[in-house]
């Protein structure tokens, strides 16, 4: 997630609908969501919080 993260920044803002980060991003957001339904990113954003404050 971190990669697309970094490729998604390089990606124009007219682009967005059209690239394949974006549309790996929206993939893996519902691999999370089917595995923790209802908390979108959420696990996601913790763990996260956890890598850049340890």
């Amino acid at each position: 997630m971190q990669d697309l993260e970094k490729e998604s920044d390089d990606v124009a803002i007219e682009a967005r609908e059209t690239s394949d980060a974006f549309a790996k991003i929206a993939l893996v957001e519902t691999a999370i969501e089917n595995r923790f339904p209802g908390q979108l990113l959420a696990p996601y954003k913790e763990w996260q919080q956890r890598r850049t404050t340890a």
